[in-house]
């Protein structure tokens, strides 16, 4: 599993839309915007998809996410 350090964690929310992403303890979360895709999520976090869709159990498709929804990415 890759993990977000200090530095790239201050790259991906340093703002627009890379704003969304906040920590909350040892979890990293994302708010999903309008034209976001896991995959460019995942690149933006320099995380695996597969990482992501596994700490998010309840997205069955990596292909139907929606705006203001909240996904775990670390």
């Amino acid at each position: 599993m890759t993990n977000l350090n200090d530095q790239q964690l201050n790259s991906v929310s340093g703002g627009g839309a890379n704003g969304n992403f906040w920590q909350e303890g040892a979890a990293i979360y994302y708010r999903v915007v309008s034209g976001d895709t896991l995959s460019e999520i995942a690149l933006r976090a320099q995380v695996p998809m597969s990482q992501i869709l596994a700490l998010n159990p309840a997205l069955k498709n990596p292909d139907l996410i929606r705006v203001g929804q909240v996904l775990r990415i670390r």
